[in-house]
């Protein structure tokens, strides 16, 4: 199978683009360019100008924001089949990034140009209405982040951010305190002071590059307060 069939394949099995035909698949492949990144690569940077629809087809890159003294808050993380840039391409025909992309393990993803996906918007309802429950998913997460940010403790949100990861296997595996700052929008020091005040609780302990929840029911009372 050729590079441009295989990726025609790969596309058809997403979400979004599993209703369109095949010819329409084939024609994004074959406009499409596929980008590699090894995990730290800077996927695309805030204030940069899009110039394409940008989809995930394997691996994690992490969508944030860096403040003036280099502090990171993520937003969310995208996987195979998630999107990048949608919303702005559609407002804005000179639109740029509102915040920046990083690749957190090897990734792909391509990028489609806009004018291909602005075809495809004006043309399928069946993609569209698949496109506006996207967005509206990345909007209600949004809104969530807002409200765990202000509202939740600090204490709450690493107790949360721990729980979340230990369900994925290999996440905590490496993980430094300045990544989990950044995930739950603080600075390494609290992290590490609160990482130390859960070890001594007995609710957690580091083998060797992993965080091995010992008490997750402690956790997660800890993570239901507001």
């Amino acid at each position: 199978m050729g590079a441009e069939q295989d990726l025609t394949a790969r596309l058809g099995q997403m979400v979004l683009f599993s209703g369109l035909p095949a010819e329409a698949l084939l024609r994004i492949a074959e406009s499409s360019v596929l980008h590699k990144y090894n995990a730290g690569d800077t996927v695309f940077s805030e204030e940069d100008e899009i110039n394409s629809l940008l989809v995930v087809l394997e691996g994690d890159a992490a969508v944030f924001k860096r403040s003036l003294d280099g502090r990171e808050q993520v937003f969310f993380h995208l996987h195979a089949g998630e999107i990048i840039s949608a919303a702005a391409l559609l407002l804005d025909d000179n639109a740029c990034h509102s915040a920046s992309g990083r690749a957190c393990q090897a990734t792909q993803i391509v990028s489609i140009p806009p004018s291909i996906f602005r075809d495809l918007s004006s043309q399928s309802s069946p993609f569209n209405w698949t496109l506006l429950r996207y967005l509206a998913g990345n909007s209600e997460q949004l809104s969530d982040l807002a409200g765990r940010l202000s509202l939740q403790s600090v204490r709450s949100r690493l107790a949360a951010f721990l729980i979340k990861q230990a369900d994925q296997p290999g996440q905590t595996a490496g993980i430094t305190q300045k990544e989990i700052a950044a995930e739950i929008g603080t600075v390494r020091e609290i992290v590490a002071r609160l990482l130390r005040d859960f070890a001594q609780a007995g609710w957690l302990e580091r083998q060797r590059q992993r965080l091995v929840l010992k008490n997750r029911a402690a956790l997660e009372e800890e993570a239901q307060r507001w």
